[in-house]
């Protein structure tokens, strides 16, 4: 009888210490599913760029610091090379679009009439085709809608599309006179905004 009083005890001691193994074992489950479950920190966004949210697609979203330009090389009008360090010291909206694109068709007007009305020594327009098969397409294109204040340039290989980090088409970089990258708008917008211009006319004004 002793022994079997003895045996109970052991037993209820084991059967405790059991219960306690298993609810310390549930709850640094618990704990480990908790920790799992809360967000993980990402690194913070580039100083260099502000990433577009839907709230402002299609507006100009200006960089928190310039951005200095790719100089990848395009064709002009003549079928020459040339790159943004051509035109260096001129406020520049550099729009890139293509004739399949609806909404860069869309766009190009109040592109052409930009240029026509702050079109100089000071600033222009650089609408940059990216059909691939180039001025053979995008020259005609251009003359049948008019849009004849827009010199015609082409980079059918979009390799400065993608030294310039595009996302899709359209999308514009406006690059100061220093040749840096100062703000960004992905989308097609009405270049013909008072806001806008006045915008672009103070970087005009800029020395």
């Amino acid at each position: 009888m002793p022994n079997n009083g003895l045996n109970l005890r052991l037993v209820s001691i084991a059967a405790g210490l059991a219960a306690v193994i298993i609810i310390a074992v549930a709850a640094l489950a618990t704990h480990q599913a908790e920790e799992a479950a809360l967000p993980v920190s990402q690194p913070e966004a580039s100083d260099l760029i502000t990433t577009p949210s839907k709230s402002n697609f299609g507006s100009i979203v200006w960089h928190k610091s310039n951005i200095p330009a790719p100089s990848t090389p395009f064709k002009n009008g003549a079928g020459a090379e040339v790159s943004l360090l051509n035109y260096k010291g001129k406020v520049l909206v550099v729009n890139f679009w293509a004739t399949w694109c609806a909404p860069c068709v869309k766009e190009m007007p109040t592109l052409n009439n930009l240029q026509a009305r702050l079109g100089g020594a000071d600033f222009e327009v650089l609408a940059i085709s990216q059909d691939r098969e180039g001025a053979r397409v995008a020259v005609p294109f251009m003359d049948v809608n008019g849009w004849n204040n827009l010199a015609r340039y082409t980079e059918s290989a979009a390799r400065f599309s993608k030294d310039a980090g595009l996302r899709g088409l359209p999308t514009s970089l406006i690059i100061d006179k220093a040749g840096n990258e100062v703000g960004r708008v992905e989308g097609d917008t009405d270049w013909s905004s008072p806001h806008i211009e006045q915008s672009l006319r103070d970087l005009i004004s800029e020395s």
